[in-house]
């Protein structure tokens, strides 16, 4: 038993650290959602990434970046985990694709929840757009991380958002927290964008229950 406890652990160990220098790029799908036919609008005037980023993060689930790699702003606006090994070593960072950004996928959440809510959520150029109901909204903490066990390894992701605007339930400034998690016997790249997506879809449903008064 011992043995087979040994041999998996080592197999976790090795999934953890395959691949693990350099820089990761993780595709992940921003939530789509449908207008109603009618509600009222709402616009998303700005969604801005206020993330604070630690270079010697002294945990798996605090924002940081390889000080071997670009840490631009523009880096760390696409920046969504790092990579450690089965003793909890930083390592390699995991980003988003050029082009894509934390605060635009937030954004498309939000858009989401207020569209589950029974808002129509317009742009610039839409009809009714000057006369839309604005919400701002930052991006305090967004992240994901591995958690290595015994038999098996946690996928995690968790964020924080601050929003603010008046329309249903929402009043003034209010803050959305989210956390998801998922225990895996192997873990490959795409996990990464299987949870991201999930807590994407955490933000959109909170949003909704924000609004709703739930």
């Amino acid at each position: 038993m011992l043995l087979g406890r040994i041999a998996f652990y080592s197999v976790v160990l090795s999934i953890l650290a395959g691949c693990a220098a350099g820089r990761t790029t993780v595709d992940v799908a921003a939530p789509q959602g449908t207008n109603p036919a009618t509600g009222k609008y709402v616009r998303i005037d700005s969604t801005q990434d206020k993330r604070t980023f630690t270079v010697a993060p002294p945990s798996a689930d605090m924002a940081s970046l390889d000080p071997a790699e670009d840490s631009s702003d523009a880096s760390k606006a696409r920046a969504i985990g790092r990579k450690r090994n089965g003793y909890g070593k930083a390592l390699g960072d995991v980003v988003l694709p050029e082009g894509k950004t934390v605060s635009g996928l937030v954004e498309s959440a939000l858009a989401n929840g207020f569209q589950q809510a029974g808002y129509v959520v317009v742009k610039p150029g839409d009809p009714n757009f000057a006369s839309a109901a604005p919400v701002n909204a930052e991006v305090i903490d967004f992240w994901a991380w591995f958690q290595p066990g015994f038999w098996s390894v946690t996928t995690n992701q968790k964020s924080e958002l601050h929003l603010s605007g008046d329309i249903g339930a929402l009043h003034g400034a209010q803050t959305v927290r989210t956390r998801v998690s998922e225990s895996k016997q192997v873990v490959t790249t795409s996990d990464w964008q299987e949870i991201v997506e999930k807590g994407l879809a955490a933000i959109a449903s909170q949003t909704r229950n924000l609004v709703s008064g739930q």
